[in-house]
């Protein structure tokens, strides 16, 4: 069994086919999916994709790269009604983090991550983070609140050594991407092979990153398995071994509460 946990079911790419697109993963041995919600205004439309399917779970959160303008205290209302109302669907808060590769102000997408962090312990859920430009501040403020916060996760981990290092520190989960298989990713790689390997999963970011030898093309979660595959060759590992780790090491991400 594969997971895949990170999927955009309500983007425009995927949004017509979700029946077809579950289907395919189903038939590659994708049995569980993370949905992932990144703006928080969308979560309804989010949740009504995939409420009926119960082998895929939900996020609930608010990308940093829409933080121009927001109003801290109605994210606040619409993260506390869902967080209560739907519990048994919602297994993670995020989409959330820092990214100063927008033009979105730093201050704005702090705040919006420290709200995300302060719900997460609130309601004893993992979190789901992104992060771009800024890992610094991300790990001071991860660091900050490491004792209070349950699991996190690093979605499409794209750090180097000395960040991975210091997240590994900090007792993180890093889901893998296609971008790992893309042929100017040397260094990514020979980070990857040093990140331990019960705190790895995996991910396709569908409908982004394809992996070879699928890149240009809509990524879907069938195609997981041509990641997981590459992970195998990178680090001489058998293909089962690091599914069942991996489907293993998501559970525990799923399942440890503060």
């Amino acid at each position: 069994m594969l997971v895949d946990a990170h999927v955009n079911f309500s983007h425009k790419d995927l949004i017509q086919d979700i029946d077809i697109i579950i289907r395919e993963a189903k038939e590659n041995k994708v049995n569980r999916l993370l949905a992932v919600n990144s703006n928080l205004y969308d979560f309804e439309k989010d949740l009504s994709l995939v409420d009926k399917y119960s082998f895929i779970d939900l996020s609930i959160g608010h990308h940093p790269c829409i933080c121009k303008e927001i109003d801290l205290k109605e994210l606040e209302e619409i993260l506390d009604l869902h967080l209560t109302n739907n519990r048994g669907k919602i297994k993670v808060v995020g989409e959330t983090g820092l990214d100063y590769s927008y033009d979105v102000s730093h201050i704005n997408q702090i705040k919006s991550l420290e709200l995300h962090i302060e719900k997460a312990i609130k309601f004893k859920l993992p979190i789901l983070i992104h992060v771009r430009d800024a890992f610094d501040d991300l790990i001071d403020i991860l660091s900050k609140h490491r004792r209070d916060l349950s699991n996190i996760l690093i979605h499409c981990f794209t750090g180097d050594d000395n960040q991975a290092e210091k997240l590994i520190d900090l007792d993180c989960y890093f889901s893998i991407t296609g971008i790992m298989t893309f042929k100017n990713a040397d260094k990514l790689r020979n980070t990857i092979k040093k990140l331990p390997i019960e705190k790895i999963f995996f991910e396709t970011d569908s409908p982004y990153l394809a992996p070879m030898p699928l890149r240009g093309k809509v990524n879907h979660p069938s195609f997981l398995r041509h990641i997981v595959e590459f992970y195998c060759q990178l680090t001489n590992q058998e293909f089962a071994k690091i599914a069942d780790i991996s489907t293993n090491n998501y559970e525990s991400f799923l399942s440890c509460q503060a």
